[in-house]
């Protein structure tokens, strides 16, 4: 008998599935990383009617049809792409494409040896070979399994020609690439720099760097402009290793009123952070605010209370803000008082260096851990936006005091200390900075708008 050998792309789907995605879930390391397993279509075959396969024979050429034309390689084979999704397990996906308990339970097997199966992520795509043999008790079996749990190692099983299993290892180098992306803030600048190909490590790097100065939600206008410089792990096949790093970026704010440009350095003594190009470090002792999302809703100074209908000192700055949206303290410190207080309703206080203390009030709820005594770092989130206490809706409510005294936080935050590099760290930082703008005249862009 004459068999034609055939290899082909096939769609393989799971009736009992359901074909969409589920969301990744936000509860915890293993919801985000379950074992699981339901096939997805990568490419289907030419002309090929678009039905689900319920049954892997009727994507598996038939072994007793003879084909006089091509010469015999042996059995066909059929090659497909599986994507991995919440609930299910590599053992499960393979029962079900037909393969026989004792094969499931040796794959896996050898799978284990190297392959961590419960921190696969979902999405995690399996390539598989099966093939149909000519006995009836076996009809089908796996002949090859691709896994690629990392960038830069893939697994491969085969099997052997005594029917049982083996597995090999694939390493790909990695190696450092330097990419440019820029372009005109259209909407808002996330949307604009994810839109240019930067991808979410840099561009939350470039945020945090940039928010000690630039209030994104009101200091961006139109015809602003961004320009980062990323340096990302790339495989010797093509694919990204990570997510990268910024290495330098620049923004415009004020419809191109004022410039700040940021270059990332390590002191010898120090965190590797970002600079000015005077070699002044980007982070004051306070946020310019503390919550992102947000408008000014009333300043500092007097005014009619909305509540109380009477005149008298505002003491802070409210900002407009969704329920629940994240409090970040505006500065390291330890907290001297958290809890309810008169009608600030629920009431965070911090201290702070250089007899500074800032003060959170109408918070929705309070953040766990932020207690009297604990200590914060700048940043952390210290509670949520409600409307607890003499409130007209929900707003943040905040107050910086010196010297136990409430001075108006947007004057101070202007003028907030920073750290300048010095000596042997400054003339380190020069030399790096005329590296890092050569390189960034060569490099490449990562997508959009080309780079000069």
């Amino acid at each position: 008998m004459c068999f034609g050998s055939l290899v082909v792309l096939a769609m393989v789907s799971l009736m009992a599935l359901p074909a969409k995605k589920e969301a990744r879930s936000a509860a915890g390391e293993l919801d985000l990383h379950p074992e699981s397993g339901t096939p997805v279509a990568l490419m289907a075959m030419p002309e090929a009617p678009e039905m689900p396969v319920t049954d892997i024979a009727t994507v598996l050429p038939d072994p007793d049809r003879t084909d006089p034309s091509p010469p015999d390689f042996g059995p066909p084979h059929v090659e497909a792409a599986i994507e991995l999704q919440k609930g299910d397990t590599v053992a499960r996906v393979l029962g079900r494409l037909g393969i026989e308990a004792s094969d499931v339970a040796d794959i896996v097997a050898v799978l284990t040896e190297r392959v961590r199966l419960d921190r696969l992520p979902i999405g995690q795509a399996l390539i598989v070979k099966l093939q149909r043999l000519n006995e009836e008790e076996k009809p089908t079996v796996l002949v090859g399994l691709s896994i690629r749990p990392e960038p830069q190692r893939a697994f491969n099983v085969e099997r052997d020609d005594d029917g049982g299993y083996s597995l090999e290892e694939e390493v790909f180098e990695v190696v450092p690439k330097v990419m440019r992306a820029s372009g005109e803030v259209d909407g808002s600048v996330i949307g604009s720099a994810e839109a240019a190909g930067v991808p979410h490590g840099p561009l939350a790097e470039m945020l945090r760097a940039f928010s000690w100065d630039v209030n994104f939600q009101h200091d961006i206008k139109p015809g602003d402009r961004f320009d980062v410089l990323v340096e990302r792990s790339w495989t010797s096949d093509g694919r990204p290793a990570d997510d990268g790093r910024v290495l330098w970026a620049e923004i415009t704010t004020g419809g191109g009123a004022e410039t700040y440009s940021i270059y990332r350095f390590k002191p010898r003594d120090g965190e590797e952070f970002f600079y000015s190009p005077e070699g002044e470090s980007v982070v004051k002792s306070l946020l310019r605010t503390p919550l992102n999302m947000s408008r000014i809703s009333s300043r500092f100074g007097l005014r009619q209370h909305p509540v109380l209908r009477f005149t008298r000192l505002h003491a802070g700055i409210d900002f407009a803000a969704p329920p629940g949206t994240p409090i970040l303290a505006a500065g390291a410190g330890h907290v001297i008082e958290a809890g309810r207080f008169g009608g600030y309703g629920n009431w965070v206080k911090i201290a702070h260096d250089g007899n500074l203390a800032t003060g959170y009030a109408h918070l929705s709820r309070i953040a766990p851990g932020v207690k009297r005594s604990a200590r914060v770092r700048q940043g952390q989130v210290i509670g949520y936006v409600g409307s607890t206490g003499l409130s007209t809706g929900p707003h943040l409510h905040f107050e910086l005091h010196r010297g136990g005294r409430p001075i108006d936080p947007l004057t101070m935050a202007r003028t907030a200390q920073r750290t300048r590099l010095a000596g042997k760290d400054l003339e380190l930082f020069k030399a790096q900075i005329a590296e890092t703008d050569r390189v960034r005249e060569t490099a490449v862009p990562l997508r959009g708008e080309e780079t000069n």
